[in-house]
């Protein structure tokens, strides 16, 4: 069986793979057939000899009756303490193109059918250099299963994830932000974009809904939606670049928060896509420990947009319907500034 299913396996990948040990259980998730390996290096597509995977452990599930007529339908997969490294280069040319185009299946080859995976202690780094863009997430537990057709992967993901650094053209977001997901993938190869259906984000108490695509397909293009509720103004501050929220982050508040936002456009070293922001606040009481000054019972109704997201020249704020108590005493305003480069302000 191990013979077979390494013989099998090589043929359908155009990398090299080493695994220090494999095994086969029949206990370990019975009445399935587990096949062990530890140690695993398996090799990406780029020139030279980078890691792709690394894990100490990977485990593939298999039906046992389907094994006794050497049909490797891989049901379940477990991946233990991994790392992984997506690549994409100066040229558009990614690092994860590792399979080979297979033709009509036949007995003895392997295939998927994935329908529990199991994530433990991962992490991934993501780079494109096309777009200067360096991600990098981890999870120590996350859930996942995978339904194919054709050219179209449909992923559901559920459990914790943390997004340890998003860069873009050397601007940091959401450092060291630990989510709770609940999410649904659609990922078209053809066609080389991936479908983000209505997915929830848990950060605290609040509660994010994402939807959207991305596709590098001749160019990175995003169209995403974001939604927040129950939030916090110290949650949605803590969202921002850490240039942003560096100077605000001793800020006390409480009160109800909303905000829905919008990212469209193209990402490139000269392009950022354009971003638009609804939000307000509501029974707002905002103060700073080091001063006795107090805003109590506030409200605002307020908007973003820049037409380049990392253009600041191009932003735009408004403020509307300012509301609330400074000290006891009322008062009220509006607020525009446009072109934060060099501002207009009324």
């Amino acid at each position: 069986i191990i013979n077979q299913f390494i013989r099998e396996a090589n043929k359908q990948l155009n990398t090299p793979v080493k695994i220090g040990k494999i095994e086969v259980s029949v206990w370990r998730q019975f009445p399935k057939l587990s096949i062990v390996m530890r140690d695993v290096y398996v090799e990406d597509s780029h020139p030279g000899q980078y890691p792709l995977l690394t894990a100490e452990e990977v485990s593939f599930q298999l039906n046992l009756i389907d094994v006794w007529n050497e049909n490797y339908i891989i049901h379940g997969l477990q991946i233990r303490d991994s790392e992984t490294n997506l690549k994409i280069n100066a040229k558009g040319e990614n690092n994860y193109t590792v399979a080979k185009s297979t033709g009509k299946k036949e007995t003895g080859a392997v295939s998927f059918e994935l329908d529990r995976v199991k994530l433990t202690n991962t992490r991934v780094h993501f780079t494109d250099l096309s777009a200067a863009q360096e991600h990098t997430f981890t999870s120590k537990d996350l859930i996942a299963s995978i339904q194919s057709t054709n050219d179209l992967y449909t992923i559901s993901v559920s459990g914790e994830v943390t997004t340890e650094k998003i860069k873009v053209n050397e601007r940091s977001f959401l450092a060291g932000k630990s989510f709770q997901a609940e999410s649904k993938l659609v990922y078209d190869d053809a066609r080389k974009i991936l479908f983000i259906k209505p997915s929830q984000l848990q950060l605290k108490s609040a509660e994010f809904s994402v939807s959207g695509e991305y596709g590098w397909k001749g160019k990175n293009s995003i169209d995403l939606t974001t939604e927040a509720k129950n939030a916090d103004i110290q949650t949605l501050l803590s969202l921002l670049p850490e240039s942003a929220s560096k100077s605000l982050e001793q800020y006390q508040s409480k009160g109800d928060v909303y905000f829905t936002a919008k990212l469209k456009g193209e990402i490139s070293s000269s392009k950022s896509p354009s971003l638009s922001i609804n939000f307000g606040l509501k029974n707002t009481t905002l103060f700073h420990p080091q001063y006795k000054s107090r805003i109590e019972n506030a409200s605002v109704q307020g908007s973003f947009a820049s037409s380049q997201i990392l253009d600041i020249s191009t932003a735009a704020l408004v403020l509307k319907n300012i509301n609330g108590t400074l000290n006891g005493e009322p008062f009220s305003a509006n607020l525009v500034i446009q072109n934060f480069k060099s501002p207009d302000v009324i």
